[in-house]
């Protein structure tokens, strides 16, 4: 008897986010709290926040890769090992901001991201192997287009990311670690930029504008809020904040990808 596709995505997403939890308590020394917590937080305790924003976080996560992976070639397991290791690599780099924004030490912020990223890839590549369906290959990316597109992505996510603390608009890292702030911010770009690059296929048949909204809202957008969500959720006064980084970041992102264009995709 052949378990249902409902009920398989439900267990591989619970499994996942229990690894997430296991690998978070065996590191917890690590992890940076604040000093005080959201009122979330001081309602139904640190715990209890924490496995809801897994739960939405991963779920959410499984659902869009689904959603993509019909647009995706290759076997389903190529799907989700390609998608996975795109999103584990863009929540590993991700996490690095709390270096220079909240001064935690880098060793700290590697193995809290790889506590988030092993099991979100982990998720994607189980998604990708039981559910994601079987397409004809597709022509890869040309090898001159990596370099062209990481740095278009660099440069518009780092400046506008670095201009945006420079005018106040979100909070900023500048301050106390500047240095760790703007590597991280042309670190961060050139990885979604890479995103862009390992996810072309998804994008095939797409004019350029549309496959920048697509890549934009749908694939870094979605992932990326649902993602910081855990943000306002644990640290006080901080929803405004993370609502317009978010904010910025897609938008910087679909810009980045409007001048990258048909480079570094397979759509023509």
């Amino acid at each position: 008897m052949s378990i249902p596709g409902p009920a398989v995505f439900l267990l591989i997403v619970a499994l996942c986010g229990a690894l997430d939890v296991l690998l978070h308590v065996a590191v917890g020394d690590l992890m940076p709290l604040p000093a005080e917590f959201s009122p979330l937080v001081e309602r139904f305790g640190f715990n209890a926040v924490v496995l809801v924003w897994i739960a939405l976080a991963f779920t959410g996560m499984g659902l869009a890769f689904l959603f993509w992976a019909r647009r995706m070639t290759g076997s389903g397991l190529s799907k989700g090992l390609r998608y996975g290791l795109a999103l584990g690599l863009m929540i590993q780099v991700a996490i690095f901001e709390g270096v220079g924004l909240l001064g935690t030490p880098f060793l700290a912020e590697l193995v809290m991201g790889l506590a988030d990223a092993v099991p979100i890839f982990l998720m994607i590549l189980l998604l990708g192997w039981r559910l994601a369906p079987s397409s004809p290959p597709a022509a890869p990316v040309p090898v001159s287009a990596g370099p062209r597109t990481l740095l278009i992505f660099a440069l518009i996510y780092g400046g506008g990311r670095i201009g945006a603390q420079m005018l106040g608009i979100i909070d900023s890292g500048l301050d106390g670690g500047a240095v760790a702030t703007i590597l991280w911010s042309f670190a961060m770009g050139a990885a979604i930029g890479l995103v862009w690059l390992m996810l072309a296929d998804l994008r095939r048949g797409m004019p350029r504008s549309a496959a920048a909204l697509a890549f934009g809202l749908g694939v870094y957008g979605v992932n990326w809020a649902l993602f910081m969500t855990f943000v306002p959720m644990v640290f006080p006064d901080a929803l405004a904040d993370t609502a317009l980084r978010v904010g910025i970041d897609i938008l910087l992102v679909v810009i980045a990808a409007l001048l990258a264009g048909s480079r570094g995709s397979v759509a023509r």
